[in-house]
């Protein structure tokens, strides 16, 4: 089975994530994939402990802040992945939430172990009328109409046209999580179509940054479903920066200096200092969702800050950057494409049996028989960024200076961004995570971890 994952003269940001998971159904004893049984009105004994018959349904919620169990796990969850995949060079940059979606789509199917260790590496809210009334919350919040900004997080479950799974589970998929629902065929003969339309689907969700998630040899006539989450934002600063500003300087990679396009300001922004690091928050138009760039003092010191850092101390930092003070900041712009596959990193984070077709446990999806087994064959995830100059018209941040009284201001602190830096975008009513990043060189957009080199570069194409 799958199941994939995945924003501002508006666009200052472009951000688009997508998480793919590829399930199969294993019919260890040779059957064809035609001679799975189709569920019956007959639901296993424990199915329910998953599924809940009373369903809280989106559409019935009025948009609300995502909820703290969700913001706290997502979060949690963000920084153990991102030491995972934090040991190559070059940019990172991902979504967790859009993970955090796409597998808990697929935790409603799991059972036993294969639920534990998800539950354990997801935080995922094990009792099922709390995690329906959380996910319902956050569908509604995310996808709320703004005035100032793009955000969007959308699923969707493409069912081959052999398998049925429970109408518990899609009641919830659709209901719960609005995924959109289509019964496809990945045979050789309608293959090409299907995939065609999977990639239509994601190209549109992300407005085209990810044209395409699916190539022919993804899916096989045992391919039981394909899960989707994609997730989109597009914003303005609130301050934008003048094009007229942005000049060439060196950015430290780590290893040796590249010249780029620095922009800089000089306005009130949130920032906190501590003896290790910076904290530098930079909200969008509406000032409900802002980047947040954590600069280490020491120029190669970012990765041993991110081995040891905590996710309450990472809280902390993100807590303190409300006050708005006069700084100066200079920082790179960037475009970044990335593709990940999460299963390594996954099973180092604890999930390892619903990758593994001898002892996935999904019968929460479908009715199985003894020598049929649903696993998960692939999940990947494609991510985009871009920062630039560009934005709405914006409302100018006023530093306070009441605070200096009548005692001659200090001058303004200096963010001077020139080598590796964290950055973050959140969601500020609830704290959330939407993306993390890693700017190692703001020269390269698509970096190549096996030949170390990056073959695209920063305004290339």
């Amino acid at each position: 089975m799958a199941a994939m994952n995945a924003k501002g003269m508006m666009v200052l940001m472009g951000l688009s994530a997508l998480a793919v998971i590829l399930g199969v159904a294993a019919l260890h004893f040779g059957a064809a994939a035609d001679a799975i049984d189709r569920p019956e009105d007959g639901v296993p004994a424990g199915l329910l402990d998953t599924i809940s018959p009373e369903i809280a349904v989106t559409n019935n919620i009025t948009a609300v802040t995502i909820p703290s169990e969700i913001s706290v796990a997502n979060n949690r969850f963000a920084l153990d992945f991102y030491r995972q995949i934090s040991g190559h060079d070059g940019n990172i940059f991902f979504s967790s939430l859009s993970m955090y979606a796409a597998f808990s789509m697929l935790y409603e199917g799991a059972m036993g172990e294969t639920a534990g260790q998800m539950q354990s590496a997801f935080g995922f809210e094990p009792n099922e009328d709390l995690r329906h009334n959380a996910t319902a919350a956050l569908m509604s919040s995310l996808n709320r109409q703004d005035q100032h900004a793009v955000l969007t997080l959308a699923n969707s479950l493409w069912l081959a046209n052999w398998f049925e799974p429970y109408d518990l589970y899609v009641d919830v998929i659709n209901g719960t999580y609005t995924a959109d629902i289509d019964s496809v065929d990945f045979s050789k003969t309608g293959r090409e179509k299907t995939i065609e339309l999977i990639n239509g689907w994601a190209a549109n969700k992300t407005q085209g940054k990810i044209p395409s998630v699916l190539g022919p040899n993804d899916v096989h006539d045992a391919t039981s479903s394909v899960l989707l989450n994609a997730i989109y934002f597009k914003g303005s600063w609130e301050t934008q920066f003048k094009p007229e500003r942005t000049a060439k300087d060196d950015f430290w990679t780590g290893t040796y200096n590249v010249t780029a396009d620095f922009m800089h300001m000089n306005s009130g922004f949130g920032y906190a200092a501590y003896d290790e690091v910076q904290v530098l928050r930079m909200p969008y138009d509406g000032d409900r969702l802002s980047m947040v760039i954590i600069l280490p003092s020491d120029r190669d010191g970012l990765d041993q800050l991110m081995n040891s850092v905590t996710a309450e101390q990472m809280a902390v930092w993100l807590e303190s950057v409300r006050d708005s003070v006069e700084v100066i900041i200079q920082i790179p712009k960037f475009e970044v494409r990335t593709n990940y596959n999460l299963i390594r990193p996954l099973m180092s984070m604890g999930v390892e049996d619903v990758f593994d077709d001898k002892t996935s446990d999904l019968s929460g999806m479908a009715k199985l028989e003894p020598d049929q087994r649903l696993w998960v064959e692939k999940a990947v995830q494609s991510a985009y960024v871009k920062v630039n100059e560009e934005g709405t018209e914006a409302a100018a941040v006023t530093a306070i200076a009441s605070s200096f009284l009548d005692s001659i201001p200090p001058p303004p602190l200096m963010f001077i961004a020139d080598h590796p830096f964290l950055f973050l975008i959140q969601d500020d009513e609830s704290g959330t995570l939407l993306f993390m990043g890693r700017m190692s060189d703001p020269t390269c957009t698509i970096y190549d971890p096996v030949e170390k080199q990056c073959m695209v570069k920063y305004g290339a194409g």
